[in-house]
């Protein structure tokens, strides 16, 4: 489903996740972006930019500077204390913060000072009125009534931007682990850095769903989130009707992760994703609509798009009627090492998320070797380029009608939606290929297979 927006000024939406600019290479990249090009569009952080809040000030404002509008959730390293004192006359630092909570309370304080937005919030036709209502730029209230023609107010053009404030817990891993006969797999919290980086306030226990929980908690308490689903149920037109565009850091499912043979570590799956996601998100498509309504018109009434993060895998596939997209901005060092399983693309204009070639430009590159980490072919020749991942745009172009009439005045708007299905190296694989959870085999490249290169 497409949605007419006024040509001159609707805003594409681009998105990416895993920025980490601590990597001098990373934050070159996105200063690299351009300050023209997005002027009138959105960007998608989602998620772990860096553990130093001066690094994420630094990378907030920077994309404040080039995208119209700049939203963000954090990541796990957003949430790391290591205990740096502010210096030389900086405002921000780590310390003293007592646990990992006060440092998302300061990440969210810093984004609200910035101008970056963590709540949710319909992104209108930039300078328009959207629903008989007038969008502030600069609040993320509404206000303010409008007497155009009913018909043009109807008419939408925007889309719902949902950030979901997430953290991982070990029960979201339900599949059958590594048996030690095969592979002695140590446990996430021997192995990964947020159990020895975070600190949770008692009684919260990163050990259990306690922490998920809590996180989960403050998306009703502090970010606003049943004024939201009142504006789907009880909103204008525009706001009960237009589509989700709904991100969070962590995995809402854990179909959207490769099964546990196919990954250097196994117990990876423990530590990616929340429960508490998919309960937040899976109701948005038919929430507040009409119970008149037909339920085949409720099915398809609002388009859901959910963006994600944290395992460093592109990612683009619908399952249940909501599509997933991961496009990680990921190491410097990843790209060079497997840059199969990062790329998302090409779109519908040809371009592909692939920033092993780092250049503003498209061109024509020549494809890599088949990746030992996956079992699935590498793409064909494709056009890259070193730009974020672009998942709303222009996908019609404006008609023609009788000057000054109703018709005529939107055909000259452009049709504004999601972007078709995307290519991606690990997500085509299960579309064509079931997943076998039971099958604890280990991936030929796991055994040890894989030659660098």
């Amino acid at each position: 489903m497409s949605h007419p927006a006024s040509s001159a000024t609707a805003s594409r939406v681009f998105v990416m996740s895993d920025i980490h600019t601590d990597f001098p290479e990373n934050m070159s990249w996105c200063a690299s972006l351009s300050d023209v090009a997005y002027k009138r569009d959105a960007v998608i952080l989602g998620g772990d930019v860096s553990d130093d809040l001066r690094v994420l000030e630094t990378t907030l404002v920077l994309f404040k500077r080039k995208f119209r509008h700049v939203f963000f959730t954090p990541g796990n390293h957003d949430l790391w204390i290591r205990g740096k004192e502010p210096k030389n006359g900086d405002s921000v630092g780590d310390a003293p913060f007592r646990d990992s909570l006060a440092k998302l309370e300061a990440v969210l304080s810093l984004c609200e000072a910035c101008g970056v937005r963590t709540k949710p919030f319909l992104l209108a036709p930039s300078g328009d009125v959207l629903g008989g209502e007038h969008i502030d730029e600069h609040s993320d209230t509404v206000d303010g009534d409008d007497d155009r023609d009913s018909e043009d107010i109807d008419d939408g053009g925007g889309v719902w931007i949902v950030p979901v404030l997430a953290w991982h817990h070990a029960s979201f891993d339900y599949e059958p682990d590594i048996p030690p006969s095969v592979r002695v797999v140590p446990p996430p919290e021997k192995v990964m850095s947020d159990f020895r980086l975070c600190a949770w306030p008692p009684p919260l226990d990163p050990a259990d769903a306690s922490v998920a929980g809590a996180l989960d908690a403050l998306n009703d308490t502090r970010q606003e989130w049943g004024a939201f689903l009142h504006k789907l149920r009880h909103g204008t037109r525009a706001e009960r009707e237009s589509p989700i565009l709904s991100f969070s850091h962590f995995l809402p499912r854990l179909e959207l992760c490769p099964e546990k043979r196919m990954l250097f570590y196994p117990n990876l799956p423990k530590a990616v994703g929340s429960d508490f996601i998919l309960a937040r998100i899976a109701p948005l498509a038919t929430h507040g609509l009409s119970p008149e309504r037909k339920p085949e018109q409720n099915a398809h009434a609002r388009e859901h798009v959910h963006v994600f993060g944290h395992t460093h895998f592109g990612w683009d596939q619908t399952l249940d009627g909501v599509r997933y997209v991961q496009a990680p901005v990921s190491y410097p060092h990843e790209w060079r090492q497997r840059p199969g399983s990062l790329a998302v693309g090409p779109d519908a204009t040809g371009r592909t998320f692939d920033l092993s070639v780092r250049t503003a430009d498209t061109e024509e590159i020549e494809t890599p070797a088949r990746e030992a980490s996956s079992p699935v072919d590498d793409l064909g020749g494709r056009s890259a380029t070193a730009a974020p991942l672009c998942v709303w745009d222009e996908v019609g172009s404006p008609g023609d009608g009788v000057p000054g009439s109703i018709p005529a005045r939107r055909a000259r708007r452009a049709t504004f939606g999601f972007v078709p299905e995307m290519t991606a190296r690990w997500s085509d694989h299960y579309k064509s290929t079931p997943r076998d959870p039971e099958n604890t085999e280990l991936a030929w490249w796991v055994k040890g297979g894989r030659k660098s290169r």
